[in-house]
């Protein structure tokens, strides 16, 4: 994956169920927040750096055959 933000619709089209998502998002936005990046903690903040879902999920390939 090329982009450097992540929603969760970006997770379902990689094929992660939708609440597993959400849940990752979720996860990584609290990653975020313990590495001091406050702006993270809102509520409404969707989509989160690549790097915090790679936190979460592991270093794994994510394929950029779905990106557009």
């Amino acid at each position: 994956m090329n982009k450097e933000m992540v929603s969760w619709q970006d997770l379902e089209k990689l094929g992660f169920p939708p609440y597993t998502a959400k849940r990752i998002i979720r996860q990584g936005k609290a990653f975020m927040v313990s590495s001091g990046y406050e702006f993270y903690q809102g509520s409404r903040v969707s989509v989160i750096p690549l790097k915090a879902v790679k936190s979460v999920i592991g270093d794994i390939e994510l394929s950029s055959e779905t990106e557009e």
